[in-house]
């Protein structure tokens, strides 16, 4: 009785989590959407208006970043780290480095960065702060129910919930999960949309608008994708 007790509750929540990272991703991708036609718009209007200059500063910018060498690299990554890790959200900074680095670079930048912050906060929790946090993370049991036996594949769906990614460590952080199982879980998590928003970023930073509206077609093509992707698998779930 008790195991088909504890089955249930398992089956339960893995039910929530599927309808909780259907709705996320839904909100995330009119996210992107808006995001794509705001910079392609802005991109268009800079092409013939004065903000024209900005597009040069830009490309000034890069070129003075990449002067700077693996420095600079260095720099933006522990940053990212360190942002990440007091909360700070990811997403901006993927854009950012996308813009900075190019798509290449700013994705490996990004993804390392923020996959470091998170494991910063994780390591925190879990050396220190266990009570204090799961007092916090009562308000989601469903959640917390679900991570009692976490594997690859339910640390990353979670990282594609709407759910703050300081509150995701921390939970993780009160877990039995493994650090190795933490790290890849994390980097599997964050790459989906970590791709989007550097491609987004990038595109902001090209010198031409048939590059930029190349990759922000790529980037909202992506989007939809993952979408369909979540969707198709919580159908099966089901």
């Amino acid at each position: 009785m008790e195991d088909q007790t504890i089955e249930a509750n398992t089956e339960e929540s893995e039910e929530k989590l599927g309808q909780e990272v259907t709705r996320s991703m839904n909100k995330e991708r009119r996210k992107v959407i808006g995001l794509v036609i705001g910079v392609a718009v802005f991109m268009a209007i800079a092409r013939f208006t004065p903000l024209s200059a900005w597009i040069t500063n830009v490309q000034v910018w890069k070129a003075y970043i990449r002067d700077i060498g693996h420095l600079a690299h260095a720099m933006f990554l522990c940053a990212c780290a360190a942002a990440v890790m007091i909360g700070i959200p990811r997403l901006p900074l993927c854009a950012a480095a996308g813009l900075i680095f190019g798509f290449t670079e700013g994705l490996l930048i990004s993804l390392i960065g923020s996959t470091l912050g998170s494991y910063g906060a994780f390591m925190i929790t879990r050396k220190g702060a266990r009570r204090s946090v799961q007092a916090r993370l009562n308000q989601w049991p469903w959640l917390l129910g679900m991570m009692n036996n976490p594997t690859l594949g339910r640390v990353f769906w979670v990282r594609q919930l709407m759910v703050p990614g300081i509150v995701l460590n921390m939970m993780l952080g009160v877990t039995s999960i493994g650090h190795r199982l933490f790290l890849l879980g994390t980097a599997l998590g964050y790459l989906p949309l970590n791709v989007t928003f550097t491609l987004v970023g990038s595109g902001l930073g090209k010198g031409s608008l048939g590059q930029t509206l190349t990759q922000l077609l790529a980037a909202m093509g992506l989007i939809n994708m993952i979408g369909w992707l979540v969707w198709r698998m919580n159908n099966k779930r089901s």
